[in-house]
């Protein structure tokens, strides 16, 4: 390589990093204004007093920066279109029931599960409704719920639940005979194996087992029964307090970022 071969090329290096700074400035930028939009509209009804104007723009400040720091920019341009507004309502809620215990909790928890739900749809059952038509697997052939769950999902366009899923990685983790719509399933994770690795990973798996046999996204939900202390585990397994990244959403939206 002659000294203005290796002169090009180290013009287009610049001019590349040049490009990449600019990419990460302007999903930083997009990034901040949605989540300061989001949490300026929902934490302005924490107070009603005028007086502590200066505390909600603190507030709306503090949570913003908890989530950006945590998740990068390009996880949250990345994510399911209502992520972030998702994770906002979560953080206000939070805050507003821990100066006030006595207001519902499952406001929290909520905004977790719908995160997930957008997750299964967006990532998941999206593809696989698709893979099944391609593979002529739209037929109902066993009296069984999983089976049924996913016959709704693919002819039905039905949402597959956490809790459903849960059951059809646990079957496919410990390898448990399975009929048709779940070897479909099967199949299709093996095609996706980014998404599979993702799923039955022991990290992932630890974490969203915890989760489902709290039965918080289950009948304590529809129960109204949630409290303070599962309210509080429930976010440290989804977002681990904004400060460990082996958490479900962190470890969902990281792989997605590669992926997508």
């Amino acid at each position: 390589m002659n000294n203005t071969q290796l002169k090009q090329l180290q013009e287009e290096n610049e001019e590349l990093k040049r490009k990449l700074s600019l990419c990460m400035n302007w999903m930083t930028k997009e990034v901040e204004e949605e989540i300061h939009k989001i949490a300026r509209r929902r934490v302005s009804s924490l107070t009603q007093d005028d007086k502590d104007e200066f505390l909600r723009e603190n507030q709306e400040q503090i949570i913003s920066k908890r989530i950006q720091n945590y998740f990068w920019d390009i996880l949250l341009l990345n994510a399911p279109k209502e992520t972030l507004l998702y994770l906002t309502n979560s953080e206000i809620n939070y805050y507003n029931i821990k100066k006030n215990p006595n207001l519902d909790w499952f406001a929290v928890v909520s905004s977790y599960h719908k995160i997930l739900d957008s997750f299964i749809e967006h990532f998941i059952t999206s593809n696989f409704r698709k893979f099944c038509v391609k593979k002529w697997k739209t037929i109902l052939r066993s009296n069984d719920p999983i089976e049924k769950a996913l016959n709704s999902v693919v002819n039905k366009k039905y949402n597959l639940s956490v809790w459903r899923l849960f059951h059809l990685i646990r079957s496919i983790k410990n390898d448990e005979k399975m009929f048709e719509y779940w070897e479909t399933f099967a199949a299709y994770l093996d095609k996706y194996i980014e998404v599979k690795d993702v799923l039955l990973s022991d990290d992932f798996y630890k974490l969203f087992a915890e989760v489902i046999t709290s039965d918080v996204l289950g009948w304590k939900r529809h129960a109204g029964k949630i409290n303070i202390k599962e309210t509080e585990k429930t976010r440290k397994l989804m977002v681990w307090d904004y400060t460990d990244k082996n958490s479900i959403l962190y470890i969902l939206l990281e792989s997605q970022s590669v992926v997508y």
